[in-house]
């Protein structure tokens, strides 16, 4: 297949076939991704075994939990909820080995199929070290989160080479679009393109022109900054990069943005996707810059694609981008369309 080039999508004119492999910085031998093929767990049917876990931090009520179950069952799955989820441990909802022994306890299960998280907040990186990247490897199963979640994701993919899913969790709004998003990705293994339905509230916004192809990375922009260097995170060459944040003000962005362009991140990635940035705004807006400023200082003049806007992220309706899949990004279009399946029929 022709990819575009990062440097020279615009003119498209000219374009030769770019060959993007599939990286990792992985320090150990035997769990890097490189000679590993793409892995994709099966689609996801009704009548399967989905479980429920909380890596990260704890329930607010115990309502959740139930509320989840049911929406679960409700769209025709059997659920079986890890035994932490309805505990709290300060921040976290039980100790690190605990929180891994109940992630690692639902991947070694045969019987599930899919593994949903119940919550974001903070914890996934310090169970990095508790978890067992050789039996995710060899037991392929959906696994979808966000947020803190981010964490998860990006390691298992980069250090597996198995497609995970940035998606809703627990204490998520599961609306219609959404859902549609979750039949198609994952249910039906379809290709899919995705875009805003938007309105005055949400647009998109191209900070630079172009199209491109690679393998989509990435998630909160606070956790996969919080990664560099950790050994967890792939090499971006040859990747599309998308990014959210919720409740960080416009000069936490502008710090995170530089430390990825100063780790060298922007000079690798192909594009960049950035979704709804919820709440992000200064608390004394006469000495600050407004989000939009921010994006265009760090991207205006960057070379490969970039918009803002997306649908995904801290917001009701999201997207479910598989991490690891291969897809495009065109700000003519507005859209993110996988070129790949992400799961396999």
């Amino acid at each position: 297949m022709k990819k575009i080039s990062r440097r020279a999508f615009l003119p498209i004119a000219g374009l030769a076939p770019l060959s993007i492999p599939f990286l990792s910085v992985d320090k150990k031998e035997e769990e890097k991704t490189e000679g590993f093929p793409e892995i994709l767990p099966n689609v996801l049917k009704k009548g399967d075994v989905v479980g429920v876990c909380a890596p990260a931090g704890c329930i607010s009520e115990l309502s959740e939990v139930k509320d989840f179950a049911h929406a679960l069952r409700s769209m025709g799955f059997n659920v079986r909820t890890g035994k932490n989820v309805s505990l709290k441990y300060g921040y976290f909802s039980a100790p690190d080995k605990e929180r891994a022994d109940e992630f690692m306890d639902l991947i070694s299960d045969k019987e599930v199929k899919a593994i949903f998280t119940i919550r974001g907040g903070w914890g996934c990186a310090r169970i990095l070290d508790l978890i067992d990247f050789n039996v995710i490897r060899e037991n392929p199963k959906i696994i979808m989160g966000f947020s803190d979640i981010t964490t998860l994701l990006n390691a298992i993919t980069s250090r597996t080479g198995l497609v995970t899913f940035h998606g809703p969790g627990g204490n998520s709004t599961w609306n219609k679009r959404t859902l549609n998003y979750f039949e198609s990705v994952i249910m039906k293994g379809e290709r899919v393109s995705f875009s805003n339905i938007e309105n005055e509230d949400q647009k998109v916004i191209v900070h630079s022109e172009g199209r491109a192809s690679g393998y989509l990375y990435g998630g909160n922009l606070t956790v996969i900054t919080s990664l560099i260097g950790s050994g967890y995170l792939p090499d971006f060459m040859g990747k599309i990069l998308f990014l959210e944040d919720v409740k960080e003000e416009p000069y936490r962005i502008d710090r995170m943005l530089t430390q990825l362009r100063l780790a060298g991140v922007f000079s690798k990635v192909d594009g960049i996707a950035l979704g709804v940035f919820r709440d992000c705004i200064a608390e004394e807006p006469n000495r600050a810059f407004t989000l939009e400023e921010v994006f265009d200082q760090h991207f205006k003049d960057i070379g490969i694609p970039v918009m803002s806007g997306l649908q995904f992220g801290h917001v009701k309706t999201k997207f479910i981008l598989p991490i690891g899949v291969e897809a495009e990004i065109s700000t003519s279009s507005r859209a993110i369309q996988m070129l790949g399946s992400a799961a396999r029929k």
